[in-house]
């Protein structure tokens, strides 16, 4: 099927807000390795990979062979059962982790899954409302992460349930709102520092549950 035409379908059935790369954009066909064409013929090189979420490459065979063994066996259980790769992998991440402690692992399938638990998690902790994000930002697709996220592309909500505050984000030292700094210089993060502590003080309430970038 011609681009032009998935598109006009593309549009008929999805919502305007699921935006597209490109003045004409392309479907991806298929991939191998760092490699990807489209569905005319056209090779490019992967530095996307899907929103770093396939990092891992295309068409790998043992990645395509774990797949295809576990979908023989089970696609689905629920973490109502006891799943013994889990508890591996569980196992294998505590293992790599610098964070001491007594150490849980919660799986999510998504990066707006992972943010909402982590949002979950700050302001029961907290037992507050207020987060600060950053101008900008994007931080996913569900209700709560639309609702922080900075840019108006991705925000067609302006409902929420959190109390969000924005702030400026820092920019290169070199080209910073705060003024032109040399690299590594240490009053940089001090201007940083100082400007979220003012954007604290003056608009909200000083009990923040979390600062997502």
């Amino acid at each position: 099927m011609r681009p032009d035409e998935l598109l006009k379908r593309h549009k008929a059935v999805l919502p305007g807000w699921i935006s597209l790369y490109y003045d004409e954009p392309i479907e991806i066909s298929h991939g191998e390795g760092f490699k990807v064409w489209d569905s005319e013929g056209n090779e490019y090189l992967d530095f996307f990979g899907g929103i770093v979420t396939t990092i891992s490459g295309h068409n790998i065979p043992e990645i395509v062979e774990a797949v295809r063994e576990q979908a023989g066996k089970v696609m689905h259980s629920s973490t109502l059962y006891l799943i013994e790769n889990q508890v591996k992998l569980a196992e294998k991440l505590i293992s790599l982790s610098p964070i001491s402690g007594d150490q849980k692992v919660f799986f999510v399938s998504s990066g707006s899954e992972a943010n909402e638990a982590a949002l979950l998690f700050a302001t029961q902790h907290r037992r507050s409302s207020e987060v600060l994000a950053m101008r900008g930002s994007y931080h996913g697709g569900s209700f709560a992460t639309m609702g922080i996220t900075g840019q108006s592309t991705w925000r067609p909500t302006s409902r929420s349930s959190l109390d969000v505050t924005y702030a400026m984000p820092p920019h290169h030292s070199y080209s910073s709102l705060y003024g032109r700094y040399e690299k590594d210089d240490p009053e940089f993060a001090k201007a940083c520092a100082d400007d979220m502590r003012n954007l604290i003080r003056t608009a909200t309430t000083g009990h923040v549950a979390a600062l997502i970038a």
